[in-house]
């Protein structure tokens, strides 16, 4: 790659500090199996003996409104790719969530609890597998008494059904009479990979999710004055829409213009599907995706556009924000969906958006699925454009790059969290983002806090927001303000290039960027990752010596954190003078920043909206004159 003649002049003198500190990254067990069996290298790639495992699913479900009565069928076509033979296979079984004695961390209501998914049939290459051969311990399913050979591929045929939960919404459920949003509503086969074996963490309902790639091809059968919008594109589209709306649709897809597609008119007026009055199935298929979800309804509106994401090829995204007309906290997502499109596309991580459509359905969460985004009405409107930003964000991570979500959640959240930053500008040009990072201030050094790699299941309390989301997500802005925003963007689609479709983990995101950028950033991983740190700089002694002032800051915390000095001057004037998270590589404990200047000082702040800082006290020098500032010497 091509470094301007800035930047190579600090990769050569930052190559000569790391020389010096001689940092390495601590190596898990699972780890060096890994790297031993060559599935994984330590340059941050994919090694010689890669594999992952791969689902085809098959899926015909029918929805009944009335009764939130779910049947359905599911076919799964599954590869081992392994090297391993499998002795018994892992189910998830996630509606079971709502299984009276299941284990949980969110509270259910009793009116939504019940027996769970009633499995009537349950074959593997059209042979039937014995009840006694199914365990069942609440969102885990083991089948026992199976062998799955290397490259051998199974078929797996699911009957089963449950009953949609009205209440008690955990990205999934009822939203209202009329709307409903369905996720994690059919029996999948769990991960089995080359790191952990099966992933067999129990969904609880506070962690999020893992899966294999594979297609979908997906039948739904709902009221025929109800319409749908999933995962994948619609295939039947002339055999459920009215001719009318089949063309707004086909425009919508060809033009930059917000066009509406469904008006509360047409709400009224009827005929926008065909066979109202009777029941419509609705066929999506989808390509290498991890999930598949749907919602439906039968009076919400429907505003669309698309956005040119990739102009090489000429590839276009759909952007669709479907809502209740009653929201009017709903009217400006359609704007800010296309923004956050067109600035992945262009801006960060400027790759073309990868997927035919985004839809936001008007829900009860702040939740993501394959091309679906389930957000509340948020009222405020930052809240609203953040969120809007960070649910679209996560088609990246962890649905293009498929990472582990209940494992590490900081793999896709950390980068979410950061393009609520460094979005928001492209996505609210009028609003001012004024964003909360007091959590870490909050939480850091307590007994809750712990490190970022800390498994997610093990996080509680104040600094699990803090250590999934927050934390991660400054340390990607520290680490791109000290590489330069090009050569972090160019590295981050390097790692992004290399791992799309398949499973990284945090070790070969670390390992990718030191690869990619040549430098040995581990002592950075190590403190921000791998470390529990207390994140304080101060201001310390001041020296005056003609036009020059040597301002002293202190690292008086473990956690390192770029310097920004802002000079407040007597006339109003003010300046800022930064240095980026690498001045503490050598583990010193001081840095002094000169200010060359004629002008009398005010005072000095240390920080910005964007650095914590656990004490704050300390960042604050007063002084209406030189002569008082070299009386605090």
């Amino acid at each position: 790659m091509h470094f301007s003649k800035k930047v190579l002049t600090f990769l050569l003198f930052f190559s000569n500090l790391v020389a010096q500190a001689q940092s390495v990254l601590p190596i898990t067990p699972e780890m060096k199996r890994v790297y031993l069996k060559q599935t994984r290298n330590k340059n941050g790639t994919p090694g010689k003996n890669y594999w992952q495992n791969h689902a085809d699913h098959k899926i015909k479900i029918t929805f009944d409104p009335v009764t939130r009565a779910v049947n359905g069928s599911v076919q799964i076509n599954y590869t081992n790719n392994s090297p391993d033979t499998l002795s018994r296979i892992l189910l998830n079984i996630f509606p079971n969530l709502y299984q009276k004695q299941a284990l949980r961390k969110m509270a259910v209501n009793s009116s939504d609890l019940g027996d769970g998914l009633n499995i009537s049939e349950f074959l593997i290459d059209g042979k039937k597998i014995d009840s006694t051969n199914l365990v069942t311990r609440a969102t885990l399913m083991t089948v026992r008494k199976v062998t799955i050979h290397p490259g051998q591929t199974i078929k797996v045929n699911i009957d089963y059904a449950y009953t949609l939960n009205k209440g008690s919404f955990i990205r999934t459920g009822q939203v209202e009479e009329g709307a409903f949003f369905l996720a994690y509503f059919f029996p999948r086969i769990a991960v089995y990979d080359d790191v952990d074996g099966w992933s067999e963490y129990p969904y609880t309902g506070h962690d999020e999710f893992y899966n294999d790639y594979g297609s979908y091809d997906v039948d739904i059968t709902v009221p025929g004055d109800y319409q749908v919008w999933a995962t994948g594109d619609l295939t039947n589209i002339d055999q459920v829409y009215s001719p009318q709306f089949v063309e707004r649709i086909r425009q919508a897809e060809k033009q930059d213009e917000v066009k509406n597609i469904i008006t509360e008119t047409d709400i009224t007026t009827g005929g926008i599907t065909l066979n109202s009055g009777g029941l419509n199935t609705w066929k999506f298929h989808a390509d290498h995706v991890t999930d598949f979800a749907f919602s439906i309804s039968n009076h919400y509106i429907w505003k669309a556009a698309s956005v040119l994401v990739d102009p090489k090829t000429g590839r276009r995204t759909r952007v669709d924000a479907v809502y209740n007309p009653r929201h009017d906290a709903y009217l400006p997502v359609i704007d800010y969906a296309v923004r956050t499109v067109k600035a992945i596309s262009y801006q960060f991580p400027a790759i073309p958006f990868p997927y035919s459509h985004q839809t936001i359905f008007d829900g009860l969460d702040a939740m993501e699925y394959p091309m679906m985004v389930n957000n509340l009405p948020f009222e405020d409107r930052q809240e609203s454009a953040q969120l809007t930003t960070h649910e679209i964000f996560h088609a990246l991570f962890p649905f293009l790059v498929g990472t582990n979500e209940t494992k590490h959640a900081f793999m896709d959240e950390g980068w979410a969290t950061l393009s609520e930053f460094l979005l928001y500008p492209f996505v609210d040009p009028n609003g001012k983002l004024d964003y909360d990072i007091s959590d870490i201030n909050k939480s850091a050094g307590t007994a809750w806090d712990v490190p970022i790699m800390t498994p997610t299941p093990q996080l509680y309390g104040k600094a699990r927001y803090a250590n999934k989301d927050l934390k991660p997500a400054l340390a990607y802005l520290y680490l791109m303000q000290m590489l330069g925003k090009d050569v972090f963007i160019k590295a981050m689609q390097h790692y992004i290039f290399t791992w799309q479709g398949k499973h990284p983990t945090p070790y070969d995101f670390f390992y990718s960027m030191n690869s990619f950028t040549g430098l040995n950033l581990d002592w950075f991983w190590n403190n921000w990752f791998f470390s529990k740190g207390i994140p304080d700089l101060a201001i310390g002694s001041v020296k005056k010596s003609g036009d020059q002032y040597k301002v002293v800051i202190e690292n008086l915390g473990s956690e390192l954190v770029p310097i920004h000095l802002t000079v407040f001057y007597q006339d109003g004037s003010k300046e800022l003078i930064s240095k980026h998270i690498g001045c503490w590589a050598l583990g010193n404990k001081t840095v002094t920043i000169v200010v060359k200047t004629k002008k009398k000082i005010k005072e000095l702040v240390l920080g910005t909206e964007f650095d914590v800082d656990s004490e704050k006290e300390n960042n604050v020098l007063l002084g209406s004159s030189i002569e008082e500032i070299r009386q605090l010497e």
